[in-house]
């Protein structure tokens, strides 16, 4: 309703309203002396009474009618928060529209950020705002970890309205969950309206909900300090609760601090460091993941949730001393090259580099048109990769004298033409088989022995086959292999045609992968069915299936992706035990 509404149904009311019987009224008066005077008065009296009325009504339709309207639209009728370590909070009104969307930290208005700081949610509808705002979190990466978990809070002084928003809001926030492939657990509860926690909040920079987890921790150790509670996870509390609250957390900020310190120095905008907090576990932890360098780039750290002090992880990796030296290092490559390879003659060096990053040395040399690429511990000299690559360029430019052979100067034939008559036979008309010749195609089982002949596996018992993939390159047929032996990870590409090795490499494993007869294998199907199950999808629903086998850190793992509602998702699944390793889901470009 608008002002001008308002206003139409107040003068409305007030006609309506007004004494028009008041006319009758004086002229009913016997007395007849004084008539001109006692109604010159009566009608400035009744003009004073008939304003009087006006504005009593006037007050009365305010306070109603607008006062109705007001409250409906304006008023603050309920405050939900919703914190993770963003807290935002949002001020609804009876109509369970937004009025106010506020980030109350630093990681709360940057989820804000993209949606104009909040003010492009005012006006819209509660499941709306609410719907945004988690999807915004969880794109951010907040929710990654299979123990972080989301806080919804509903205050109210409407008890009744108050616990039917808060199940509304559990539905809606654990339907965002599963649409995004997200296990992260949901946390609710309601709140009568309190002053004193109010303030406690907003001292804090957090949200009501929050301080009421705070106070749950300080009530198990009253030693502990509200400001440094405040700025733990909402998954931090949770567990520091579950585990009587022994001491104060070290937080997620400075234990990636701390690892990446003692991995040599790191600036934590340097080593993009993910952080999971593991409080309830027997030994409480922080877990942290730092990536730096270019090849093998990913460190793990444990690091005591309470003392700060490292319990695993590898020290200084960015000060590494190489304890061989390059020469030994490039005999090391050629060794290997000798060992494992037919070509013979002299082969050029292009390369030989120690990269800290990686603790590695960086030998590369060519020889009758391949190029060999190598990756040698610092520390102890071994093979840890090996990419070779046919370049089909020698490796020197002979050094042969330029032809000097005298050129062939005799003139050009100048005879007439031959001007006898033509055959104007008919060309022959009969039907040609033009159907294209199908290039040659050893197989595959061809092609895998000839990968293993290449790699010297005579075993093939104790080999994991990753991929047998057929497929053209630069319009050729070719067998793109992968398999694993040990810890050796092998990379093969076969020419169809005759089985000739394109390309050779391989890698060293941190983990020695299991071995078929270790372990199972779920198989493809099992992994696709885990994925859409986890999806809260069914294989109708979706497009563009996809399902390959796949070898990372000594397992063989399933990567699933498929498509639904404009939104792409993928999945690492365990090939062993079919469990899903990672999960992600995003717009769909």
């Amino acid at each position: 309703m608008t002002d001008k509404d308002i206003e139409q149904k107040l003068k409305a009311a007030i006609e309506r309203t007004a004494p028009d019987g008041l006319d009758r009224l004086l002229s009913a008066v016997d007395d007849r002396k004084g008539a001109a005077i006692m109604e010159n008065t009566s009608r400035k009296k009744r003009s004073r009474w008939i304003g009087a009325i006006a504005a009593v009504l006037a007050v009365a339709l305010l306070g109603g009618l607008g006062g109705y309207y007001y409250g409906q639209n304006y008023a603050v009728a309920t405050t939900v928060s919703l914190d993770v370590n963003p807290s935002i909070q949002l001020e609804v009104n009876r109509s369970e529209k937004i009025l106010t969307c506020t980030g109350l930290n630093d990681e709360g208005r940057e989820i804000l950020a993209s949606m104009n700081g909040g003010a492009d949610l005012e006006g819209s509808k509660l499941n709306v705002a609410v719907n945004a705002i988690v999807g915004a979190i969880v794109r951010a990466g907040y929710l990654d970890s299979l123990s972080s978990a989301i806080l919804i809070s509903v205050e109210d002084s409407n008890a009744a309205r108050g616990e039917r928003l808060q199940a509304q809001l559990v539905a809606e926030v654990d339907g965002v969950l599963q649409t995004a492939a997200n296990s992260a657990g949901v946390l609710s509860q309601y709140l009568t309206v309190d002053a004193g926690l109010n303030q406690q909040a907003q001292q804090n920079n957090i949200s009501s909900g929050k301080a009421v987890l705070v106070n749950q921790v300080l009530a198990l150790n009253a030693s502990l300090d509200f400001e440094k509670l405040a700025a733990l996870s909402v998954e931090e509390l949770r567990d520091l609760i579950k585990i009587g609250a022994p001491g104060m957390p070290i937080g997620k900020a400075e234990a990636a601090r701390i690892a990446g310190e003692y991995a040599g120095g790191l600036a934590p905008d340097s080593m993009a460091p993910e952080v999971d907090p593991e409080l309830d576990d027997p030994t409480p932890h922080y877990e942290v993941e730092l990536t730096w360098g270019s090849h093998i780039n990913h460190y793990e750290y444990m690091v005591d949730a309470f003392t700060g002090a490292i319990l695993s992880g590898e020290a200084n990796i960015t000060g590494r001393t190489p304890a061989i030296t390059a020469d030994e290092a490039f005999d090391a490559a050629a060794n290997y090259f000798t060992e494992n390879h037919a070509l013979r003659g002299n082969f050029l060096n292009i390369k030989n580099q120690y990269d800290p990053e990686d603790g590695c040395f960086e030998v590369e040399f060519r020889c009758q048109g391949w190029e060999f690429d190598y990756d040698v511990d610092g520390q102890t000299g071994e093979i840890l990769r090996e990419k070779t690559d046919y370049r089909d360029t020698p490796t020197t430019v002979p050094d042969t004298p330029p032809d000097t052979t005298p050129q062939d100067t005799t003139p050009p034939d100048t005879t007439p033409a031959d001007t006898a008559p033509k055959d104007t036979t008919p060309p022959d008309t009969t039907p040609r088989d033009t159907t294209p010749a199908q290039p040659s195609d050893i197989g595959a089982e061809a092609a895998k022995a000839a990968a293993l002949n290449r790699a010297g596996i005579a075993d093939a018992a104790s080999v994991l086959w990753i991929r047998c993939q057929r497929e053209y390159d630069d319009g050729r047929l070719e067998y793109e292999i992968e398999f694993t032996v040990g810890a050796t990870e092998y990379e093969i590409t076969v020419l169809a045609a005759d089985g000739s090795v394109l390309k050779y490499e391989t890698e060293k494993a941190h983990t020695a992968p299991s071995t078929p007869s270790q372990s199972g294998d779920v198989g493809a199907d099992a992994a696709k069915a885990a994925a859409l199950q986890h999806a809260g999808l069914s294989q109708s629903q979706v497009t563009r299936l996809k399902c390959e086998r796949d070898f990372d850190d000594g397992r063989i793992e399933y990567e699933v992706s498929f498509r639904y509602n404009g939104f792409e998702y993928e999945y690492k699944i365990d090939a062993s035990t079919g469990s899903i390793l990672e999960h992600e889901r995003d717009w769909d470009d």
